[in-house]
């Protein structure tokens, strides 16, 4: 009997491990894209495209390309989201604060990725 449970944790634990490796796959990483006054929506980076986004003064036009994603263009008056560039890796972020329109990418990092380097 002591086998049959033995063999049982076995099994659990190398399903459970194949089953996490497949779910960190960077593959899967997609944009959330969040508004107060337009709510929160998904979008695929695997997918390029321009998306509308309602915010409080107008439109924010987030752009996905190559797998990173921009605001485009927005009604604020400096302009700072759209000079901010592209975000591409899991967990960066970006926001146009007037617009009160908020972006991220969301998604699991390569295991082999580093987080932060020191000198």
């Amino acid at each position: 009997m002591d086998f049959v449970f033995a063999a049982a944790v076995a099994g659990v634990i190398v399903f459970l491990f194949l089953r996490l490796g497949r779910n960190s796959d960077d593959s899967k990483k997609r944009l959330l894209v969040q508004s107060s006054f337009g709510g929160e929506y998904v979008f695929p980076l695997d997918r390029d495209g321009l998306y509308n986004v309602p915010g409080l003064h107008g439109d924010s036009v987030i752009e996905v390309l190559d797998g990173k994603a921009r605001f485009k263009d927005s009604p604020c008056p400096n302009k700072t989201c759209v000079q901010q560039g592209f975000v591409s890796l899991p967990g960066e972020w970006a926001a146009c604060l007037p617009n009160d329109v908020f972006i991220m990418i969301q998604g699991s990092a390569k295991k082999d990725s580093v987080d932060a380097v020191s000198n």
